[in-house]
């Protein structure tokens, strides 16, 4: 909590630093995520699923007519899981990446009007990891183990998605869908042709002031 609101006063001083010639906004978004891993090498065999997670955070807009610039800042995790029956007892392995992820998103405001205004964004992101943990669970008993200096700590690849803005007196709320695809390896001194990236879905609503 502490992490996301000192995300939030970053952000907001940003806006009040803005020239004010430019036609700027700030909001803030969350959501639900799916996160899952790209590997090869020795674990690429495995039947790694989904994890599901949240995402919040908040953002600038930089609107140009039709076109805006979208700076965010936002705490998000990835990550995927494993989950087996090994002798009719349910076992599961999660590998939980926690990230402040900045992407800077390119906006091409569909319908720049109207009280319904459809919009479509792509762009890169950079994200810093603050904690990787592994958690096994199974016949009844958990264990966790922090695997933070076994990854590499920064992150990076490309961000695309759609959405639809709901104009309303003095802000505006949103829904979105977006799709992060990782090019960095977080492997730390991989093998020969051993890698990992990161890949999530994301459903997100903001509000926009």
């Amino acid at each position: 909590m502490k992490k996301l609101i000192v995300v939030l006063m970053a952000v907001l001083c940003v806006a009040a630093l803005a020239p004010r010639d430019l036609s700027a906004g700030v909001g803030i978004k969350g959501g639900l995520s799916l996160a899952k891993f790209s590997l090869t090498g020795e674990m690429d065999g495995a039947e790694w699923k989904y994890l599901p997670s949240w995402v919040a955070g908040a953002y600038l807009e930089f609107k140009l007519g039709f076109v805006s610039v979208q700076p965010e800042v936002l705490y998000t995790r990835m990550g995927a899981k494993i989950e087996e029956d090994i002798e009719g007892v349910p076992f599961s392995l999660k590998y939980q990446f926690d990230y402040v992820q900045v992407p800077v998103l390119l906006k091409f405001n569909v319908v720049p009007a109207g009280p319904v205004r459809p919009f479509l964004y792509a762009g890169g992101y950079g994200g810093y990891l603050l904690k990787a943990k592994g958690v096994m669970e199974g016949g009844g008993e958990s264990d966790e183990a922090d695997l933070t200096e076994n990854f590499e700590r920064f992150d990076y690849g490309v961000v695309g998605g759609l959405g639809l803005a709901f104009k309303l007196p003095g802000l505006s709320l949103s829904v979105e869908g977006r799709y992060n695809y990782g090019l960095a390896n977080f492997v730390k001194d991989p093998l020969e042709g051993e890698s990992g990236k990161n890949r999530s879905l994301m459903a997100l609503v903001g509000i926009g002031f």
